[in-house]
């Protein structure tokens, strides 16, 4: 009796360390990527992680804010255990984009920064050459599409197809970035406007995209004549429009997200969370 107890201690305490084991690894899911869009007013800043094939972690921020963003968005980066990112990607040179960029660089290093290939304005922009003048970043101008791959998570970087445009030349030379992980597509729109939109429309359907889990709304829900297709091309699952009480979405806007039975969230509203895996996604606030 006492060597049956003795087995049956044993049987128990094996069964109780397989199933810590089994709880341990369905806690750790490689297979995750976490977005992270920032309540930073009318600008971009969104924050993208996840782990690679070799078990390290991987992280890409797709815009810098504006100039008082930045130590914020430094902060919440350190958090998060930052302190080299993968890619760096500024979609376009607005100071809502690229204004947090310096004070970020001071504190946050980046293997690789993607910007479009125009020549912009303002001091934000004067700041950023200045910055990049000496060749000791290691930026890269696009001026052809481009791929890169992290993990199991792929992105697509879409370069402006004209040089030049003959309205809104900075929002309609943004880079566009289709993240791609699993069956989850996410779309990122910068403040591509008509013009551009336009293009990105024929890109969708030669990609067979049509349908997305996640669209980043272009140029913080502004309304143009275009949006209607250019929304309808998406057929976003979820729509996010970085936006803030002062500068709110237009209505016509937020009314066909709804008449595509988008779930829509503002960062007005708050940080906005994003968990995907290679099936489900699921947007918190």
């Amino acid at each position: 009796m006492k060597r049956h107890t003795t087995f049956h201690a044993l049987f128990l305490s094996l069964l109780l360390v397989f199933a810590a084991v089994l709880c341990g690894c369905q806690t750790q899911n490689t297979d995750t990527l976490t977005l992270d869009f920032y309540k930073i007013g009318k600008a971009d800043a969104v924050f993208i992680r996840g782990t690679g094939d070799d078990g390290a972690p991987f992280s890409v921020l797709i815009d810098t804010g504006e100039a008082d963003d930045a130590p914020e968005i430094t902060e919440k980066l350190r958090a998060a255990g930052v302190n080299t990112l993968d890619y760096l990607i500024l979609t376009h040179f607005d100071k809502d984009h690229i204004g947090g960029l310096p004070t970020l660089l001071s504190e946050i290093s980046a293997a690789h920064i993607l910007m479009p290939d125009y020549v912009g304005s303002g001091a934000p922009y004067d700041a950023m050459t200045a910055l990049f003048s000496d060749n000791t970043y290691p930026t890269q101008v696009l001026t052809a599409d481009t791929q890169f791959t992290c993990g199991n998570t792929h992105f697509s970087v879409s370069v402006p197809k004209q040089k030049t445009y003959a309205k809104k030349q900075d929002n309609n030379a943004s880079l566009v970035i289709t993240v791609t992980h699993g069956k989850q597509i996410l779309y990122f729109a910068g403040d591509a406007e008509q013009l551009r939109q336009e293009e990105l429309i024929s890109e969708l359907s030669l990609a067979g995209i049509t349908k997305t889990a996640l669209l980043k709304v272009p140029h913080h829900g502004v309304y143009n004549d275009g949006i209607d297709a250019f929304l309808a091309a998406c057929a976003p699952q979820n729509a996010i429009i970085t936006c803030s009480d002062k500068n709110p979405p237009d209505p016509e806007t937020l009314s066909c997200l709804n008449a595509l039975d988008a779930k829509t969230f503002l960062t007005a509203d708050g940080d906005i969370r994003v968990v995907c895996t290679e099936d489900s996604i699921t947007v918190t606030q």
